[in-house]
């Protein structure tokens, strides 16, 4: 994996590519395409760390349908070393301290963007030693989620065993 600072161009396309993949998604489940804000990582607890990301391990429920599309990540704070996304036993693990040295402070993800549905895990590590519960870093990317919850899908009706279970003939 490698991250390229925003001066390249190679940058750019890769950032085109991850909006073009995640206009498709917002085009197949009819939904509304935002860039990944707090709520989306906190959901209720937004307000208390806003775009930094909380040390140790965050869990991230997405809604029913919806899909987080990360191309990049933002990084000012010198001591946040890694971050790790895993689903579903897969592992990305992005190093990305060096980021915090580029100018723009922004490093994107060179090959795919990376692409989640329901339950994800952030590991964020860093190399302070100082008593913190958060760093200044933020993943880029997009929020996908449908204008409308998805339908429940209820499992069709048995009606020989609903009259035999009334005391009707079938």
């Amino acid at each position: 994996m490698w991250f390229l600072p925003l001066t390249r161009n190679e940058a750019v396309e890769a950032i085109k590519k991850a909006y073009s993949i995640a206009q498709e998604h917002a085009r197949k489940i009819g939904g509304r395409l935002e860039v990944i804000q707090p709520k989306h990582i906190y959901g209720d607890s937004a307000d208390k760390f806003g775009y930094s990301l909380q040390i140790g391990r965050i869990t991230v429920n997405l809604p029913p349908a919806a899909v987080l599309i990360v191309w990049g990540f933002y990084n000012a704070d010198e001591y946040l070393d890694f971050v790790r996304f895993i689903q579903d036993g897969r592992v990305f693990e992005w190093f990305v301290e060096p980021i915090a040295y580029y100018p723009e402070r922004v490093g994107v993800w060179a090959e795919e963007p990376l692409i989640f549905r329901n339950i994800i895990y952030i590991d964020v590590h860093t190399t302070s030693t100082e008593q913190r519960d958060r760093v200044y870093g933020w993943p880029l990317g997009y929020f996908i989620s449908p204008l409308q919850p998805p339908q429940e899908v209820r499992p069709p009706k048995r009606r020989r065993e609903e009259r035999r279970q009334k005391g009707g003939q079938s």
